[in-house]
């Protein structure tokens, strides 16, 4: 007969408990009770469906298979569950890992397994065992000096469980524990819980504890107590007495052999102090006798008696030393004093300057709310010069300095409309280029050797290809094809990204450039700006994709040095250092370009443009005058459209790109990205 105390089926997706007794009686002496916990690692309600069904699948197998022994079919049973559960979790990608553990009690023996985490234990004479390797094997799990670890259910297809026989008796305890009540509570926790208490209540004792420490994962725990039936009574009463376990007779036959040899050993103690008590009189004879040959002080001499003159002279002395002894502790005092009220001042000063920092800071930002950054930069200037002054004092807290600090820079940005800081990922990030696709905006940093992607809501960047790693050289410049990316390094190397999937372009004749400006792309066509030449260099696909190239496609080089960025949107736009544009098209199958007249006609002052974009989809052409800190729309026959100021307060922008459907110009000023609004 068995007593069971389990704590059921978690929630949150987190574990299964079957206990299943059949209700015929044919069935329940042959294939008897069976029991069943498995632990979903990490908690999710797909992972309880998976686990509830390789348990209902394990639990039918077993008492449907009637063409071998209990063990056999057990094995079998758990073997097609391993296999259920491989295909299920495969489904996963791995995110899901499975554990269980099983015991089947059939008359007098029990079959258990376990795969994964969850352990299987039996509670016999108050002492704690573990499954052997072999049939009626117990190992004692204070003993154990080895682990024995299993696979996850699912994780191997081909997976071999152990299935362990054991002979039962009444009084013994059988425990499925999860792996991460083990793990938490200890194996002795188990124990303590088996023997004092009913099985019900122990399960409930675990669960409390498991909630009160917080334990992670399953809390899933069956104890299952055998007791005697009642018709099996007299049976029982005149079964023989159980002899002691092996290891408990080994160890009492050691521990009585060496029990008398510890008795008779020698008491160092006594052998110390018989050996220390003549010393100790030597030594104190020595130092009696180098007492007594040291000089003795001389007799002192009958003194005259002193006069009444005298005493009076020794009293004004004496009276005059206290008097200066307390004029020196008085002025030591009030120095203390002055100085604790001049500390006390400071401390007071430093307080109320960072109170009127806190302020001015709260102005700025509800100014800043309003839209009125006239203000909010007035305030937010005047806390950062409170602030400056009040670091300097010497009772200054750097922390709180340092926390102010922190504060006044965020709502600068706020204000400057930065929407990321690569500082924070890497210090010495300064992009020079800047692109986008649909995943996010990209910006090649060669100062640090670094591609960024910067994307996410709230905006945060990582490095798409970064120097010395997969041999990519130094990041020069960045362009957008499609949802891919193309970009160039120092090693004169076109690379291509797109997803986690990177391809190297191997462009024919670069020994032929001088150096690379800036790249571009249309059609499937490479455009090499080579600055330090002048020329542009174009690499064309031929029939089989192959690019074919150098080809110099401008009809006259430029002077050298001069170019300085090109866009291509079918037209060809060349950036110069003066800052004009000019504009080429080939014309029918011509190997060079035409150029073309380009006379901007400008509203304001003529911009000395440092950047260009031109995209085919897009309906503009973007200049970006760095000087100026202004972005100009210009319509394709030079007429201006519109200027947008960017921030003046931060370092002149290095890159820009125009997203015309989001109708935001981004730029990058030193290691910040701003989005600046060009919304008519």
């Amino acid at each position: 007969m068995t007593t069971v105390g389990s704590t059921g089926a978690g929630r949150e997706g987190r574990d299964v408990v079957l206990a299943f007794e059949p209700e015929t009686a044919a069935t329940l002496r042959t294939r008897g009770r069976a029991y069943f916990l498995c632990e979903v690692d990490p908690p999710s309600q797909r992972g309880r469906d998976i686990a509830a069904e390789v348990v209902e699948t394990a639990r039918h197998d077993y008492y449907y298979d009637l063409s071998a022994g209990n063990e056999v079919a057990l094995r079998r049973a758990l073997r097609k569950a391993n296999r259920q559960a491989a295909q299920l979790v495969r489904e996963l990608r791995g995110r899901t890992a499975l554990h269980a553990a099983c015991a089947v009690i059939v008359n007098n023996e029990l079959y258990a397994a376990r795969v994964g985490r969850a352990q299987v234990f039996l509670v016999r004479h108050a002492r704690l065992f573990l499954p052997g390797d072999e049939p009626n094997e117990l190992a004692d799990f204070v003993h154990r000096t080895t682990t024995r670890q299993a696979s996850s259910l699912g994780s191997e297809p081909d997976l071999l469980p152990l299935v362990w026989r054991q002979t039962i008796e009444a009084g013994d305890t059988i425990i499925l524990a999860s792996g991460s009540i083990v793990d938490a509570l200890g194996a002795d926790a188990l124990k303590n819980a088996a023997i004092t208490l009913h099985p019900r209540a122990a399960a409930e004792h675990i669960k409390n504890r498991s909630v009160a420490e917080d334990v992670g994962g399953s809390h899933a725990v069956i104890f299952l107590e055998i007791a005697a039936a009642s018709g099996a009574a007299a049976r029982l009463a005149a079964g023989p007495e159980s002899a002691p376990a092996q290891e408990v007779v080994i160890a009492e036959n050691i521990r009585s052999r060496i029990d008398p040899i510890w008795r008779r050993r020698p008491r160092l103690g006594a052998v110390l102090a018989a050996i220390a008590a003549p010393i100790g009189r030597a030594v104190v004879s020595a130092v009696a006798v180098v007492l007594e040959l040291m000089p003795r002080r001389r007799p002192e001499l009958p003194r005259r008696q002193e006069s009444a003159r005298s005493r009076q002279m020794r009293l004004q002395r004496i009276t005059s030393l206290l008097a200066a002894a307390l004029l020196l502790i008085t002025v030591g005092i009030g120095a203390v004093v002055v100085n604790d009220y001049q500390e006390n001042q400071i401390v007071n000063e430093f307080r109320i300057a960072v109170v009127s920092v806190e302020t001015d800071i709260a102005s700025s930002r509800s100014f800043a709310d309003r839209e009125d950054t006239e203000r909010a930069w007035e305030r937010l200037e005047a806390a950062s010069k409170r602030l400056e002054d009040a670091a300097g004092s010497p009772a200054a807290d750097e922390v709180r300095v340092e926390e102010l600090r922190r504060e006044i820079r965020s709502l600068e940005d706020r204000l400057n409309s930065v929407i990321f800081d690569l500082a924070a990922v890497d210090p010495g990030a300064a992009p020079v280029r800047l692109t986008q696709t649909p995943n996010g905006l990209y910006a090649a940093d060669p100062g640090s050797g670094k591609l960024w992607r910067i994307f996410g809501e709230p905006v945060t960047a990582r490095v798409v290809l970064e120097r010395g790693r997969d041999q990519v050289g130094t990041p020069l410049t960045v362009v957008a094809q499609e949802e891919a990316l193309l970009t160039v390094d120092d090693g004169r190397v076109v690379w291509r990204a797109e997803g986690n999937a990177l391809d190297r372009i191997d462009l024919p004749g670069t020994e032929t450039w001088k150096g690379v400006t800036d790249l571009a792309t249309f059609v499937g066509n490479i455009y090499i700006l080579d600055g330090p030449s002048g020329q542009l260099w174009r690499y064309e696909p031929d029939f089989q994709d192959e690019l074919q190239g150098p080809v110099a496609f401008l009809p006259e080089p430029l002077p050298a040095g001069s170019p300085r960025a090109v866009a291509v949107d079918g037209d060809i736009w060349i950036l110069v250092a003066d800052g004009t544009v000019q504009r080429y098209r080939r014309q029918g199958i011509d190997p060079v370009l035409t150029r073309l007249p380009f006379a901007p006609r400008w509203v304001e002052a003529a911009p000395k443009a440092t950047a260009i974009q031109a995209i085919d989809a897009q309906r503009w052409i973007w200049l970006l005058d760095g000087t100026a800190r202004q972005v100009v729309q210009v319509a394709r026959d030079g007429r201006e459209i519109a200027r947008y100021a960017l921030p003046a307060r931060l370092p002149e922008p290095s890159a820009f790109f125009v997203s015309e459907g989001q109708q935001i110009a981004y730029t990058i000023h030193g290691s910040k990205v701003v989005a600046t609004s060009v919304a008519r």
